[in-house]
């Protein structure tokens, strides 16, 4: 009697707790009995290293190129560090070499990314047709980066560049003396040619027209603009910031500007001399200008990149790990339909701002959620055409809200941004659409095989300042990080599920859970920079009776 009350109660509890057999394996519209709980561990790990891209050169639109392509050149120069361009300018200038290219040397970047995402999920039955849930993932993102410098490799000798650290650089002030000697000597030739020896003004006006612009070029490569240099004759050509990179000596550029110094010491200890036996004397020029003796190095550029006080001032390119919180996501479900052939569900999902966003100085960081408010809308659909066949067929809709963060102003396909380009700024991510197919097989009792097509689209992301004035001081819009961010993928792959509830209504097994495991792989992209990714899941469910349905 104990034995067949007991049964009956076990037969009662599943049949009013779990979804039919045919459906309970893998993806399902089934929904929870009330009372009932259920808990779901689902990690999944994805990685990739190479992306669908869009538009980079050499490259078919949507083929397949290494994940950090951008961030890789044999002669990385002002067509990936537009910020240098000055640099360049002024040493065209002074050399007269209108050709010349700033050259870092090579910088091959390899990236490596992958994401572990742990969710717990807990979902109630409350009744009939409503459940409630809530989803904490905890997000581990990991970046591994090989940057291959300007003097690694086989070839490293031919993969130098014509530029090494400029010493006002390394030592603040080391060039002082020289700026000092240019504005004592451009100040005594605008004097003189002013009002000094009439046989020499002539001489005097012509060596200063001759020289002022080169050698302003070069006191400002030699330091950083003060206040102190508000009366300099080259006040007008100073920068803010001192040029971190100058020719060295051995490149054409470097013998150039060598050439133009001694020459222009020459002349104008000539001149000097005149004054001399006219009882006038001008200010020395010891040509205390210095530049560097050897190109960047491996370590060199890495410090460019890195150094506090350089124009990048951005997070070194090695491996970077996050472990955080991800994105919460609150939601329920309702069922609008549960028919022997067909069942629908309709979900409505909160994901809210608790994930980490990417930081805005470490150019290859991946973040852990997107950090900002979301609403989806979702129908999932379970066609039952035989006993051992179903196809579950689902939609979902995300409308995301806008949000401000930091980032540096800059196209997608220049990741060596400034640090003068940081600004706060509005994003708007743009709404997706999703679509999963998934025929499921019924293989026994327990096990289950399912095939699914997924596809993803997610419209652009749109930015803005949030200070107009923005704009102007960086010189670029922010609709510049609107490029790229559009996002098309579909992916393939299949599952195995393991499934205890027939058995356990049958009293055959002890507990009713289900484990699905699935691979899926990206095979197609478009519209951005879509990750290649390859993502496998391991699901696992259980199901826990929290109060007792009564009967009508």
């Amino acid at each position: 009697m104990r034995r067949a009350t007991a049964a009956a109660l076990v037969s009662v509890f599943v049949l009013a707790v779990l979804p039919r057999s045919v459906v309970a394996q893998g993806e399902d519209a089934a929904q929870l009995s009330p009372g009932t709980l259920r808990i779901t561990l689902a990690p999944d790990w994805s990685r990739w290293d190479h992306r669908f891209g869009e538009g980079t050169p050499g490259y078919a639109r949507g083929a397949l190129e290494p994940a950090g392509i951008d961030f890789s050149s044999d002669s990385l120069g002002t067509g990936q560090l537009p910020f240098l361009q000055g640099v360049q300018t002024r040493v065209r200038n002074l050399t007269g070499l209108s050709a010349f290219r700033l050259n870092l040397g090579r910088a091959q970047l390899t990236l490596n990314t992958s994401v572990r995402v742990v969710p717990l999920g807990l979902e109630l039955g409350i009744t009939r047709r409503l459940a409630i849930g809530v989803t904490v993932p905890i997000v581990r993102s990991r970046v591994e980066a090989f940057l291959l410098g300007p003097d690694t490799g086989a070839a490293a000798a031919a993969t130098r560049g014509n530029v090494g650290w400029n010493p006002a650089f390394l030592t603040p002030g080391a060039l002082d003396t020289f700026r000092l000697e240019v504005d004592s000597m451009l100040n005594a030739l605008a004097a003189q040619a002013a009002s000094g020896p009439p046989a020499l003004r002539a001489q005097a006006q012509a060596m200063l027209a001759g020289m002022q612009s080169q050698l302003c070029d070069l006191w400002a490569l030699a330091g950083s603009l003060t206040p102190a240099d508000a009366a300099s004759p080259c006040a007008a050509a100073g920068d803010a910031q001192v040029a971190p990179l100058l020719p060295d000596t051995g490149s054409e550029a470097g013998r150039a500007i060598t050439a133009w110094l001694g020459g222009a010491q020459a002349n104008y200890e000539q001149l000097r001399a005149q004054y001399a036996a006219l009882g006038v004397t001008l200010p020395g020029f010891a040509l205390g200008f210095a530049l560097p003796t050897t190109p960047l190095d491996s370590a060199g550029l890495r410090r460019f990149l890195t150094d506090r006080n350089g124009p990048l001032a951005a997070d070194s390119l090695t491996s970077v790990v996050r472990t955080r919180l991800g994105d919460v996501e609150v939601g329920a479900s309702y069922q609008l339909a549960d028919r022997a052939r067909l069942r629908t569900l309709v979900t409505l999902i909160a994901r809210l701002p608790t994930g980490y966003v990417d930081s805005k100085d470490n150019l290859i960081d991946v973040g852990t959620g997107d950090h900002q408010l979301d609403v989806e809308v979702g129908l999932r659909n379970d066609i039952v055409l035989g006993s051992a066949f179903w196809i579950h067929a689902g939609g979902r809709y995300g409308m995301q809200f806008s949000d401000q963060l930091d980032r540096r102003v800059s196209p997608a396909n220049l990741p060596f941004a400034p640090f003068a380009a940081s600004a706060r700024v509005k994003r708007d991510l743009g709404d997706y659409v999703a679509i999963d197919i998934v025929p499921n097989w019924r293989l026994d009792d327990a096990f289950s095989l399912g095939l699914a097509w997924r596809y993803f689209r997610q419209g652009a992301t749109r930015f803005g300042y949030t200070d107009p004035a923005d704009e102007a001081r960086i010189g670029l819009p922010a609709s510049v990080l609107d490029r790229e961010t559009a996002i098309t993928r579909m992916r393939i792959g299949a599952g195995m599920t393991f499934s205890t509830l027939s058995r356990y209504a049958a009293g055959r097994a002890r507990l009713p859970y289900t484990v699905t495991a699935s691979y899926q792989n990206t095979f197609w992209g478009a519209g951005g920079r879509v990750s290649a990714a390859s993502v496998f899941n391991l699901t696992i469910r259980g199901y826990v009776r929290v109060w007792q349905q009564r009967e009508r």
